[in-house]
């Protein structure tokens, strides 16, 4: 049986704190491991992508950009694999969130078809790559995406599962876009149903659940609900 390396420890520790909501820690930690690895390293492109996706929940999104152009530079030898269609449907996550969407649509729509042709509809980082291209629709043309959204968000789920991360993500794209649209009982009732998600599998207290939370506020202000909303976001400011 083998037995674990000191790398091979960091790199969990930092998954761990990664998966925890500890994305300040975890930026700390890959950084560090990227650091002490050979670029040959099989390890190498797991903390890269580690280092990318903590600095995308710390809101660092131009930073966590440049690591994902990195590991396309690295992966120019499988255009259609794996590491390739994740790391785009990312970068244009990223991208996006810089809201230059002309350039995230492209990349979403390179990483879809990539995904699709070469791994499945169904896999990980083609259902990912739908959420990214989502999230540019959602921006972009919220009255004509809703529909395409819905469903996208019901083949994750069929696909992965209710208690995978990407479905929650699906959730979140559906509130965004309810929200952006006006529809506000609509969007609460997509809110509510994302925090119930994110606290069974995720905890009261992790990032994402506190984001859902905050969300749901905003969202009862411009409902109206000017009591609902105030304690809503009283409760998230408190946790």
């Amino acid at each position: 049986m083998a037995t674990a390396t000191a790398p091979d420890d960091a790199l969990r520790q930092a998954e761990r704190a990664y998966r925890d909501g500890q994305f300040y820690e975890a930026e700390v930690l890959y950084h560090q491991l990227l650091g002490d690895l050979p670029q040959d390293s099989h390890l190498f492109l797991e903390a890269l992508r580690g280092r990318a996706l903590a600095l995308h929940g710390l809101g660092r999104f131009h930073d966590a950009e440049q690591q994902l152009r990195r590991i396309l530079l690295a992966c120019l030898h499988e255009p259609k694999g794996d590491r390739t269609v994740d790391a785009l449907g990312h970068l244009a996550a990223a991208v996006v969130a810089q809201e230059r969407f002309i350039e995230a649509e492209a990349l979403a729509r390179d990483a879809v078809r990539r995904g699709e042709s070469a791994l499945g509809q169904r896999h990980e980082a083609t259902l990912s790559a739908l959420i990214a291209l989502g999230r540019v629709l959602a921006h972009t043309a919220p009255a004509e995406s809703e529909a395409w959204i819905r469903e996208t968000r019901e083949v994750i789920a069929r696909a992965l599962g209710r208690s995978h991360p990407v479905t929650w993500s699906a959730q979140h794209l559906l509130t965004a876009t309810l929200r952006a649209l006006g529809r506000w009982d609509e969007a609460e009732q997509a809110a509510d149903q994302l925090i119930v998600m994110r606290e069974r599998h995720q905890s009261a207290g992790h990032p994402d659940t506190l984001r859902a939370r905050c969300d749901r506020a905003v969202i009862l202000h411009a409902a109206g609900k000017q009591d609902q909303a105030s304690a809503a976001a009283d409760g998230a400011l408190e946790a």
